[in-house]
């Protein structure tokens, strides 16, 4: 339970409904998306609103941020995003998902530039060379074409936020450098795979290097998907502490990633994990982490 009168937006989550949307990754069982996420069979088919509200009510949850979910048709899914929150009151924002290397991006963003609870458009370029992802190729972040396309963002002001594991952090970064008006986001901390002592040190020296880029904020989410679903505040403690300390309040903010998040913990037991982490942090400190952060990076 929240012991403390602090409110949450809550900036990554799904909302979903297999009875309107066709998902890969519930069509046939994913060895790769396994591999990153553990195993999945026990998400929910259908996540809407009301279930979420169910599962958080112990909590002052004032506004969300949905994000895709990798459907076969992400202009329908966000569409249906929005009038879900024309129906429900949540999400307060919008994720949508793009490929930037397709040649009908112009179109997609245009699109989305119309929809008004957008705030975000992702690409999944989480590759590793030895997990077959489907999703993602080597060496995107670098393309000279993928990279130009980022400036289809600014026209609508929408915020630049790709998925990555941490080998692509210096692309990332290099990418941020290229528009220093835009506002970059940084999910799940960077996406660390090597845990060992060595990999937190290069994860460590790529994320101090990211974080001299003013205009990239970090999302603090996804325990499950890094340490996997039997994770302890021990593990993520010292991770989530060098985030915080790298990029400060002002550009760190936590969210739930709910449904996922729900295969280790529940709501209330994630966020009582979260405020563990940050109880030595000020209670001004913690209001951006949970709330103000999400709500002037994304706008709501």
């Amino acid at each position: 339970m929240n012991a403390e009168p602090i409110t949450i937006v809550d900036c990554h989550l799904h909302f979903l409904d297999s009875e309107v949307h066709s998902y890969p990754i519930f069509r046939e069982r994913s060895a790769a998306f396994e591999a990153l996420v553990g195993d999945y069979s026990a998400l929910p088919r259908r996540y809407l609103p009301k279930d979420y509200l169910a599962q958080t009510s112990r909590f002052k949850v004032v506004k969300t941020i949905w994000a895709e979910f990798m459907s076969d048709d992400p202009l329908r899914e966000v569409r249906w995003a929005e009038a879900l929150s024309n129906e429900n009151s949540h999400p307060h924002g919008l994720i949508a998902q793009a490929n930037f290397l397709s040649p009908e991006i112009t179109g997609m963003i245009d699109s989305y530039g119309s929809l008004p609870r957008v705030r975000a458009v992702r690409q999944h370029l989480a590759f590793h060379p030895r997990i077959d992802l489907k999703v993602a190729r080597p060496n995107t972040l670098a393309d000279p074409v993928w990279r130009e396309r980022l400036s289809l963002l600014s026209k609508y002001a929408l915020r630049c936020e790709m998925e990555i594991l941490a080998p692509d952090l210096p692309e990332f970064a290099a990418a941020a450098k290229l528009y220093p008006s835009m506002q970059f986001i940084l999910p799940l901390m960077g996406w660390p795979i090597d845990l060992t002592d060595a990999g937190r040190r290069a994860w460590q020296r790529d994320m101090r290097a990211l974080s001299r880029c003013k205009n990239v904020a970090v999302k603090v989410f996804g325990m499950e998907c890094i340490f996997g679903l039997n994770w302890t505040v021990g593990q993520v403690r010292p991770w989530i502490s060098d985030t915080i300390d790298f990029f400060g309040p002002e550009r760190c903010m936590f969210a739930s990633h709910m449904p996922i998040a729900g295969l280790a913990r529940s709501f209330d037991e994630l966020y009582a994990a979260y405020f563990d982490v940050v109880s030595h942090h000020s209670k001004s400190e913690k209001q951006k982490l949970f709330h103000d952060t999400a709500t002037k990076i994304y706008g709501v």
